[in-house]
Parts: structure tokens; sequence; C-alpha cells
């Protein structure tokens, strides 16, 4: 893989997968020199800049997402599952759904429920299970997975729904998480989209390289996907 300390691209991706972004770039760079400029956000936010900017060469996403949101994209690379979890504080506990309808449980954060990946999720699973009715007062609708974490470690809210990979990332500071039965919630395929006008095309070539090599696999495999 060709080594330039000035190249660069320029990758957006939804917030709830910050910590595996960062990891996959700095290893990448460590062993290419090639810099990896990264774009946060939630999903909407993320392929609307993507989209008018002209500036973003690649976009980590759910598949079905990107689909839906029309971006030209020249060629697609599977990066994993995500996987969503119910999170609590330190001090509490959860044994399964019935402990969302619990008189003692006030407030379960979600990030959005029409731009966020795991915020659609979350609602899936909560109408699915028919729990929706019975715990629509008790919901905090925030913008991203990051900000419905951070409501669970300031021990502000009783339960977040979130995705497996920032629960990971933040497991030192919150009680624990139990994992929802995948069948419960659409599949949440989360891919690299390089799109069609991308700028720095060698540079995302030599990305999707290294996300095919043993080390990325085993990056990807610790953020739980």
């Amino acid at each position: 893989m060709p080594i330039s300390a000035q190249a660069k691209v320029v990758l957006a991706s939804g917030a709830g997968y910050r910590s595996l972004v960062d990891d996959l770039s700095d290893s990448y760079t460590k062993d290419t020199g090639n810099k990896v400029e990264r774009i946060y956000g939630n999903m909407a936010r993320v392929t609307a800049q993507a989209r008018i900017s002209g500036a973003v060469d690649m976009v980590l996403g759910d598949k079905d997402f990107l689909e839906k949101a029309t971006l030209s994209a020249k060629t697609t690379q599977p990066v994993g599952t995500g996987k969503l979890v119910v999170a609590y504080p330190i001090g509490a506990s959860y044994q399964n759904e019935s402990d969302l309808l619990s008189k003692s449980i006030t407030r379960i954060a979600i990030p959005d429920t029409q731009k966020a990946i795991y915020g659609k999720a979350a609602m899936q699973y909560l109408r699915g299970k028919g729990l929706y009715n019975k715990v629509e007062s008790k919901l905090l609708i925030v913008g991203t997975v990051p900000q419905a974490a951070s409501y669970v470690i300031a021990g502000e809210v009783d339960y977040a729904l979130i995705n497996l990979t920032h629960a990971q990332k933040i497991s030192k500071s919150i009680g624990g998480y139990a994992l929802i039965d995948q069948k419960d919630y659409s599949p949440i395929r989360i891919v690299i989209w390089q799109m069609n006008n991308a700028a720095n095309e060698k540079e995302c070539a030599d990305f999707m390289a290294f996300l095919k090599s043993d080390k990325a696999r085993k990056i990807i495999a610790r953020h739980g996907m």
C-alpha cells in the first residue's frame, strides 16, 4: 500500500460508530501514513452533508439508510452488523423487557427516531413487542447515540437504547448493557460507501483494501460487529 504523508481521505459516519471509525482510522494511518479526516453526526445530517458538500469521500452507515438517501456510490464494502442494546447506569440492572414497564422507571433515552438508525431500530423493537404505548410517556428522544448514552453515564435516565459498539466504548462508565434480540428489529448492515464524486479515489481504494486486512477485521470484531 503506497505511503504518502500528505494523502488524506474524508470519511463521514454516524456518531454511534465514532470509536470504531477512530480505531480503524488510527490503525490505517499508522500503517500507511495516509490521514483520515472524520465527520460525525446523525445519519440524516451525515448523508445530507455528503450529498451537498462534495467534500466527503466515503460514508459509513446502515446500507438500507444509505440506499434510501439516494447517495451516488461508486463502490461499497460490508463492515459488519449493528446490534441494539439496552444500557443502564451504574447501580442499576436489566433482566428483560418487563423492566422497561416497571413503575420505578421514568426515563428511557433513545436516539432520533427519524434520523438515527438506532432510534429507528428502538422504535421497531418497542412497537413490535407491544411496549411503545406503555412507555411512550417515559421516552426521552435525543439526537444521536452518544447523546442518549450521555444520559446513562450521568444517571439521568433509567435506560437508553443504543448500539453495542458505543455501549462497549462507555462500558466502564455505566452499569452494563443487554443485547436486544436481532429478530426484533430490521437488520442493520453497516457498510462503507464510496461516493461517486470522491476527490481522493486512490486513498479510498487504499482504505477499502485496509478494511479487508486481518488487522481491520479484528478491530471491527472488537467493536461488537
